[in-house]
């Protein structure tokens, strides 16, 4: 890999318009993808899963593409340091699981 190459990944999140910050830690790890349809289908798998369980509803989830800042010393440590929030350089949501 050279030094200055961004790269894509994808993942998913619950939608939760309330929260000021995407990338601050909650418990939950995050799953990362390398491409859009293993990120859906993991969504779809999910979904299955939770709707299979009579107590359990589902919440709206989102999926997501994720940039990254070009891999550098600088921008590793700041991935290591602060956390995945420090490492993105865009998102966007690509589509809302209802």
């Amino acid at each position: 890999m050279s030094q200055g190459e961004s790269l894509t990944f994808y993942t998913y999140a619950r939608v939760d318009e309330g929260r000021d910050d995407r990338w601050a830690y909650t418990g939950i790890p995050e799953i990362f993808f390398y491409d859009e349809d293993s990120a859906r289908e993991a969504l779809h798998e999910l979904r299955g899963d939770v709707e299979s369980d009579m107590d359990d509803e589902w919440p709206p989830m989102q999926l997501e593409k994720i940039v990254t800042l070009p891999i550098s010393k600088e921008s590793i440590f700041a991935l290591l340091n602060d956390g995945i929030g420090a490492f993105v350089k865009s998102y966007e949501v690509i589509e809302i699981i209802e």
